[in-house]
């Protein structure tokens, strides 16, 4: 996993934490068929009960590095756990909202060589976080 939190620049490092957290205020994606596939990769935590702390305590258990960029960035984190404050349901509105309105980074996120170690990360999150 290094080597998919250690490229990450800062807008990329959003869409990561976007994808961890279900949306926020950036976010990949890509409307029309490429959608469903980035939604079936943050899925996971997109649909997910864990509270925000559950699922950093288990972020910070699965990928340190990744946990760690994201300390870094205490306004994303916060807008990541407002997020999770949210209902199921209003987050799914947001991230299909989100898609819709911008398809360019959805289309780099989902061309991203690294979207298959984050979505492995995203499941492994969300398979957990109910353990912390």
């Amino acid at each position: 996993m290094r080597s998919i939190s250690r490229n990450f620049t800062r807008p990329r490092l959003t869409a990561a934490a976007v994808a961890c957290s279900g949306l926020v205020g950036a976010a990949l994606l890509i409307p029309g068929t490429a959608t469903a596939d980035t939604t079936t990769m943050v899925a996971p935590l997109l649909n997910s009960t864990c509270s925000f702390a559950q699922v950093d305590a288990a972020l910070h258990a699965k990928n340190p590095q990744l946990a760690s960029m994201l300390d870094a960035n205490p306004n994303q984190k916060a807008q990541l756990k407002a997020k999770f404050d949210e209902p199921v349901q209003q987050r799914q509105a947001e991230f299909r909202q989100y898609l819709a309105q911008h398809p360019d980074q959805a289309r780099q996120a989902q061309q991203d060589p690294r979207a298959g170690g984050v979505s492995q990360t995203i499941q492994q999150v969300a398979d957990s976080c109910h353990n912390y």
